[in-house]
This record gives C-alpha cells, sequence and structure tokens, in this order.
C-alpha cells in the first residue's frame, strides 16, 4: 500500500495541509512528513485544525491579501489588497486593482474571486484529512469529538463559501485518498449542495458546545450556536429571488446549477425563517444595546466592536492579533500619522443609505434631510461608520476632540484630509469598528470581527416573515435592530416606519438595514446577488462627494457636489456568479459546467 503524504508548511506555528486534483485542485503537494507523525503529536493535531480556521475571515478582515492565500499571503493581485466590501459599490479601494472587475472587464481568467476555488478546496480536503485522522491522535475522547466537529463545521463552512461565489460546485464527500483513478469531475446541483451543507452543520452541532459553556481560550472556534447561524445565512440564501424563482440562467444545461428551485416556492421561506427562530430562542446571544447617554444614541453598535473581543452578539468571531489595525488602515492622516493610502473609503452610494434619526429615509416626505447641511440628524450608526467633513474624532495624541477637515478651499485647494491620492478617493473614510475615543498613538486594542452576528439572523427572520406576508410581525423584528441604532421610537413607538407599511415597502426598508447595518462587514456583495437588485445597485456611479468652503457670510460654511468616481458596469447574468478558472474548466474534458455568460 502507497504511503500517504502530504503538505505541511508552518506560518506564526500554525500548521497547514495543502493539496489538489491531478493536474486539478484534488492533487496532492508532496513534503516528507507523514500522516503518521502528525497525528500521533498532539500539538501538530491541534495545529493542523487552527490552520483550518484560518481564511474564515476573508469576507470582513480589512487587508485579505494577509489571509487569502495557501499560505496566508494571498494570491499577489491587487484585487486582493483591501477589504471584500471594496467588490462592491459601498467602498473605493485604496488600490485600483478592484476596478475591472467593478467595471465589468475581468475575464474567466482573471476575476479577482478565481483564487476562492482552489483556496477553498485546500481548506475542505484538509478537513477531510483532520475527520479521518484525528481518531488516531493522543488526545481525550471527549476533545477528539468536540474537534471532528469543529472540522466538519469547517467543511461545511468552506463549502458554503463555494456556493455563495460559484453556485453548486463539486461535493467530495469524506474522500482523502491521494490517488483517485477513478475520481468523476462535475458539479453537484445547488439543492444537493445546500441540502448537504444543511445537515452537516446539522450534525457538527450535536457535538459542539454552547457559546455559554464555551471556555475563553477557545473563543473564536466553532459553537452549536455558530452551525445554527451559518444555516440560516444559507437557508436565507437558498430562498432568495437569485435562487427561488428567478434564476440567472434558464439554459437547461446550467439551471441545476444556479438554483434551489427554478419556479418560485414560498416554502423556501419559511425554511429559512424556521432556521433563523432557531439561532434568536438561544439564550447565549442578545443584542448589544446601550441607549443611556443621550450624547452616545445607539451606543451599543459602536461598543459591540471595541468593548474586548468577546460579546453577547457576535456568533462566530475572527480575532485579530495586532494592535489597531482597522485604525491604521482605516483613520485619516491626520489622526494616524502614517503616509500611506488608507482603505475602503465609503462611497456617496452607501452614505446616501443611511437614514435619519427618526428612522425615515433621505428620500421620504418629513425625514428633515437638508442637502445643504447633509450630515446633521442621521441614524446613530452613520457616526459609528462614516468619517465625513467636519467630523470630530479623539486626536492623535491627546483626549482632546479634533475636527476633521476634508473639503477645498475658495482657490481648489486640498484642506487637511480631503480628497487626493493616498488619503481619499471618495471624500469619506471608514470608522466602522474603530476606537475613536482613545488617542491612536496610545490606542491598543484586543478584537475580533464578526463573521456572523445576531443582528444577521434578527434581519434574516424579518426578511422572511415579510416574504410569508408577515409585514407586520417583520417589523416589530427589524424594530428591535432600529432600536439597538439608537433611531428614534417615535410618538408611535414605530421607529419611522409608516402604520399599513405594505410588505414591497418593507421589503425595500429591510434591504436598506442590511446595507447601513453591516457596512462595511463584506455583506452587499453577496446580498445584492441573492436579492437579483446588482444589476441595478451595481450599475451606474460609484460616486464620491467634493466639499468646498463657501464665502464668509454663507448661510452653510460647505457645498458639496457628488461626481462620478468609477463607472460601475455589471454584465447579467455573468456577475451574478463567479466564472470557474478557465484552467479547471479545461482540465474537466467537457464535465465541468461554466457558469452562464462566462
Amino acid at each position: 500500500m502507497k504511503t500517504k503524504i502530504f503538505s505541511l508548511i508552518t506560518i506564526l506555528g500554525i500548521m497547514m495541509m495543502c493539496a489538489c486534483k491531478k493536474g486539478g485542485f484534488l492533487d496532492p503537494q508532496v513534503e516528507p512528513l507523514s500522516e503518521n507523525n502528525v497525528f500521533s503529536d498532539s500539538t501538530m493535531t491541534f495545529n493542523f485544525l487552527n490552520n483550518i480556521y484560518w481564511n474564515t475571515g476573508l469576507d470582513i478582515h480589512h487587508y485579505r491579501n494577509t489571509i487569502g492565500g495557501a499560505t496566508g499571503a494571498g494570491p499577489g493581485s491587487s484585487d486582493w489588497n483591501d477589504s471584500f466590501e471594496t467588490l462592491s459599490s459601498n467602498a473605493a479601494s485604496g488600490y485600483s486593482g478592484q476596478n475591472a472587475f467593478l467595471t465589468g472587464t475581468s475575464t474567466s481568467s482573471s476575476h479577482p474571486l478565481l483564487a476562492m476555488w482552489s483556496l477553498m478546496y485546500r481548506k475542505i480536503r484538509a478537513a477531510n484529512k483532520f475527520i479521518a485522522n484525528a481518531p488516531n491522535s493522543p488526545i481525550s475522547a471527549q476533545r477528539k469529538k468536540i474537534l471532528i466537529a469543529e472540522a466538519r463545521f469547517l467543511r461545511a463552512f468552506y463549502y458554503q463559501m463555494l456556493l455563495r461565489y460559484y453556485g453548486g460546485v463539486q461535493l467530495v464527500g469524506d474522500l482523502v485518498s491521494d490517488d483517485f483513478p477513478e475520481f468523476e469531475y462535475k458539479r453537484n446541483s445547488y439543492k444537493e449542495c445546500v441540502d448537504y451543507v444543511a445537515a452537516e452543520y446539522d450534525k457538527a452541532a450535536v457535538d459542539l458546545p454552547s457559546a455559554i459553556t464555551l471556555e475563553a481560550i477557545n473563543y473564536g472556534r466553532a459553537t452549536s450556536g455558530a452551525c445554527k447561524a451559518m444555516k440560516a445565512r444559507l437557508l436565507i440564501t437558498a430562498a432568495s429571488p437569485l435562487f427561488n424563482g428567478q434564476p440567472a440562467s434558464t439554459d437547461g444545461a446550467v439551471l441545476p446549477y444556479i438554483a434551489y428551485s427554478a419556479s418560485y416556492d414560498a416554502a423556501l421561506w419559511q425554511k429559512a425563517a424556521d432556521a433563523c427562530k432557531a439561532v434568536l430562542d438561544l439564550p447565549e446571544y442578545t443584542l448589544v444595546i446601550d441607549n443611556s447617554n443621550a450624547s452616545y444614541p445607539g451606543n451599543g453598535f459602536w461598543r459591540m466592536f471595541t468593548d474586548g473581543r468577546k460579546n453577547s452578539e457576535f456568533i462566530f468571531a475572527y480575532n485579530l492579533t495586532g494592535a489597531k489595525e482597522l485604525e491604521t488602515a482605516w483613520f485619516p492622516w491626520s489622526i494616524s500619522g502614517i503616509s500611506s493610502l488608507t482603505y475602503m473609503n465609503p462611497s456617496e452610494n452607501v452614505v446616501n443609505a443611511f437614514g435619519m434619526a427618526n428612522g425615515k429615509l433621505i428620500n421620504d416626505s418629513g425625514s428633515g434631510y437638508n442637502s445643504l447641511d447633509p450630515y446633521k440628524n442621521r441614524d446613530p450608526r452613520f457616526y459609528y461608520s462614516i468619517v465625513y467633513n467636519q467630523a470630530t474624532m479623539t486626536s492623535r495624541t491627546t483626549t482632546a476632540l479634533t475636527t476633521i477637515n476634508i473639503y477645498s478651499d475658495a482657490n481648489n485647494n486640498k484642506v487637511g484630509d480631503g480628497i487626493q491620492q493616498y488619503y481619499t478617493r471618495t471624500g469619506y473614510y471608514t470608522r466602522k469598528m474603530c476606537n475613536d475615543r482613545v488617542p491612536f498613538a496610545s490606542l491598543t486594542v484586543n478584537r475580533s470581527l464578526p463573521v456572523i452576528r445576531l443582528a444577521e439572523a434578527i434581519l434574516g427572520y424579518a426578511e422572511a416573515l415579510n416574504e410569508l406576508g408577515q409585514t407586520e410581525a417583520a417589523v416589530s423584528e427589524l424594530n428591535k435592530i432600529r432600536n439597538r441604532a439608537g433611531i428614534s421610537p417615535g410618538s408611535d413607538g414605530r421607529y419611522g416606519i409608516a402604520v399599513g407599511v405594505s410588505q414591497s415597502q418593507l421589503r425595500t426598508l429591510i434591504r436598506n438595514e442590511y446595507r447601513v447595518e453591516f457596512y462595511g462587514e463584506g455583506h452587499w456583495y453577496y446580498d445584492t446577488r441573492r436579492w437579483k437588485t446588482a444589476e441595478l445597485t451595481e450599475n451606474g456611479s460609484l460616486q464620491l462627494t467634493r466639499g468646498k468652503q463657501n464665502p464668509a457670510g454663507s448661510a452653510y460654511p460647505f457645498s458639496y457636489t457628488s461626481e462620478n468616481y468609477l463607472s460601475l458596469t455589471f454584465i447579467k447574468p455573468a456577475m451574478y456568479f463567479v466564472p470557474i478558472p478557465l484552467a479547471e474548466v479545461l482540465k474537466s474534458k467537457g464535465l465541468l459546467i461554466q457558469n452562464p455568460g462566462w
């Protein structure tokens, strides 16, 4: 019998296994370290599993190039040198690599997410190796059961990432053989994949601890609650228009891979509602709410991201090890004192999505929005998410507040942190998830980033209820998020939502709520696709705003003009899915069906 061997790469004390197909994604990379050696040592066994966690933060990491590749170094493309959010209309990247994608000029050989195919399968294969070999490790039986369940969770997690990018993909089961002489290289249907991943989450949840019993040292590892939350996300996606009745293509050859149901099935929304409710019923998770200080309405939204690594809302988190990583990447130069480009500059598109303190959208009647003074009386989450002209922040070296200048004078000279290469491309900086109440120079942060948090399950439940025609019940769920946000409940206690709101009107509000609640967390790319609205929101213009100083004596000190920063082109049906790498399609000898439009 041939000895099984595989690659093991040590990075920062973490071991990594890599494997892919003969000439493709399942081919073993050979290094002289045997499975017996690895799994006969408890430390190497733990490190092997730890490495599988390495890429779980790709959607939310502020610099995904550091965790995007097989060794953590990423594929080396400028498309990866910023946050995932910059592949949407929500933000401009400090780099320009994303522009080819956003303008519709990416190809099946140059798409920024091509690396996901091989990376996710390497992780899946590593999980399979762990599940097969961990029973032989010198670890206690109870601990092994939990670790194997973690590997099962991670395998399902990476399959779910593949589904979000590609639609139906190839399911490889528990196979760990290095040979695969009879392996058939083709995709499973989207429905088969969703059902499989949901079942895997259910199995993993049985053996995983709850967040209540999870030891502090293990924070960031999989829990039973994380299984339920990820399953809820999976089923909300499967129930959404792109996969439920409005497929991107009706071509019979590709349809099974891109739709759960070709015709609309309301029962999918009920399954999604039930999955979300299962998360909401868990006792270990609650929204972080703090509306006790009138000077900081919705302060819980800020505290959730800044009061240490663990809180009651994060269900599955990605731990960061470096101090003030987000602040360094996102803050204006006048605060950070760092002369390098800033990342994830918010667009005017997302700024306009933030409503008003009374809960109304800026274009609603009675909102109180004033385009001459556009940053006044906005949704409190706006002030915790966006740095705008004349915003105040704690200064770089003292606790004194300083005003951020992002404008041009009467002679069009940039003032302060105004629009300029390497500063901001849009007239805004990101403040989301950052600690801006401590001087930057002395700031130390112990933080994690939310891969999934309770607010998503609440909004998912509201969305599913509304799609099922239970609109008023959905309003109650949506207002849990608005209450935490610090929005005024109004005299009617409806947080700006009109009495008698229709299903269609509430759908618009819910979708906008996703956008502002999760700005910077990597949701908008996926949401606009599952709703099949990307051809509207991701087309047209990614806008910047220029502030200009008005002459002395003017009613308002600044005037603001929106301009086109980048012309967005969303090509349907192609851009609803990522193309399977052309090299993989060619190797499959016609068995691997390409996504529509590619």
